[in-house]
Order: C-alpha cells, then sequence, then structure tokens
C-alpha cells in the first residue's frame, strides 16, 4: 500500500478498492491491513476492511492527514491498531511506557482536534508493536518490546476506560 501513488503503482484507487474487496470477500471472521509507512489511507479506509494497524511509531502523522474518512470508519465500527512500541533495538532501548503513552496520546490528538472523541478512539483501539518483532535480534528485545506494550495497554485502561 506504501507503493500507491508511486511511478510503480499503475493501479487506480479504484481498482485498488475492487482488488482488496475480492481477497475480504473470501475472508469469514475480521478483516485486517496493517501498512507501515506512508499511503493513501483513504483507499483502505474506504473499503470493507475491520482492522486498520499502522506503524504509529514512525508514521503517526500519516493517518492524521484522513481525518474524515477516519471518523467514517470509526462510526461504522472499524478499529485501529495503533502500533506505538518501536521495533528497533536501538528506539525500543530509549523508551518507556510513559514515553510511549505521551507519543500514543500525541498520535491520536489531531483526531480529537477534528471531534472523534479520545474515548472513541481508545475503545475502538489496539496497543501493537509498530510492525511485528522479527526484526530484533534477541529474544530479550522481543520480551522487553511485549512487556512495553502490556504495560501501556494497562496504564492507558487504568487511566482512560
Amino acid at each position: 500500500m506504501s507503493a500507491f501513488g508511486s511511478i510503480s503503482m499503475n493501479l487506480s484507487k479504484e481498482q485498488i478498492i475492487s482488488l482488496l474487496e475480492e481477497v475480504f470477500a473470501g475472508i469469514n471472521g475480521l478483516k485486517g491491513v496493517h501498512c507501515c509507512g506512508n499511503t493513501d489511507w483513504s483507499v483502505l479506509l474506504d473499503t470493507s476492511v475491520d482492522i486498520i494497524s499502522f506503524d504509529t511509531y514512525n508514521y503517526a502523522q500519516s493517518l492524521s492527514l484522513y481525518p474524515a474518512e477516519v471518523k467514517k470508519f470509526l462510526d461504522r465500527n472499524g478499529t485501529i491498531a495503533w502500533g506505538i512500541v518501536p521495533n528497533d533495538e536501538e528506539s525500543l532501548a530509549k523508551e518507556s511506557v510513559v514515553s510511549l503513552k505521551d507519543r500514543l496520546e500525541e498520535a491520536m490528538a489531531p483526531f480529537t482536534r477534528k471531534d472523534i472523541r479520545f474515548k472513541q478512539l481508545l475503545a475502538q483501539g489496539l496497543l501493537t508493536p509498530s510492525c511485528g518483532l522479527a526484526s530484533l535480534s534477541t529474544e530479550e528485545a522481543a520480551s522487553r518490546a511485549l512487556e512495553l506494550l502490556a504495560e501501556l495497554s494497562h496504564e492507558i485502561r487504568k487511566r482512560y476506560l
């Protein structure tokens, strides 16, 4: 999806939506898509996808450019998976539950300024690593990422939900 709009992607928005819907039609249960980069989020938000997952840690601003589409997605009970825990060891070593909470709140702030309730973003949200954990070279780093994720989730629920 991050290639959409580039010279190497010769498909129109309508063609991509049609192809995605063809795939989604074959899935029983929840349908989710992850994109770890910039993309035209309106393409995915205009499909019947149930869960949008994105690398919030590195690309929070990319989704914030589409507040009307995100509101419509949430209003149809969509879920956003906020990939807030970094999946590279250098960044992971610098983060704490407090710093990740602050970063998550900053990522959600543009939506709250566009009449999307903060509690709705949380209630219809999931917290995840930014883009999987396969890039981490040690079990200890993966464990740290998951521990931060669990502690952040606990802190968010305790504070807001």
